[in-house]
């Protein structure tokens, strides 16, 4: 059975930025867009972006919410892009999490944002 949360799409594309990023420091730029499309009928309240950054070398670290306190609506059969950008300390981290949507007065749903990679070019086959 697909739960209410499997009927959200996340398309994920990220982005390393060569000109800002400084290797020889370790600080490697990357920039990520999520882009979230409501299938439902009915408008829904994004209420928090929770994400996990894991560097390469096993730190893990919280990525900032602008979500919280914030009333961003996606309305029906919509699109929301979020766009965002990460300096890490490794030429390959990755990044996972949820975003939680806010149905109505009393209702939510979670949406799991499966792990995806910052990857430097031609680091991963």
């Amino acid at each position: 059975m697909i739960s209410l949360a499997d009927s959200f799409t996340l398309i994920i594309d990220t982005e390393y930025v060569e000109k800002v990023s400084v290797p020889a420091q370790f600080r490697y730029f990357f920039t990520y867009t999520i882009t979230i499309t409501n299938p439902l009928s009915q408008p829904v309240s994004l209420a928090s972006i929770q994400l996990l950054l894991t560097d390469g070398d096993g730190t893990v670290s919280e990525l900032h919410n602008p979500f919280q306190n914030n009333d961003y609506v996606i309305s029906s059969l919509q699109d929301f892009c979020y766009s965002n950008d990460i300096i890490t300390h490794s030429p390959l981290s990755i990044v996972q999490g949820k975003i939680e949507l806010q149905l109505n007065a009393s209702e939510s749903v979670v949406i799991t944002i499966e792990p995806f990679r910052l990857a430097t070019p031609n680091l991963l086959h």
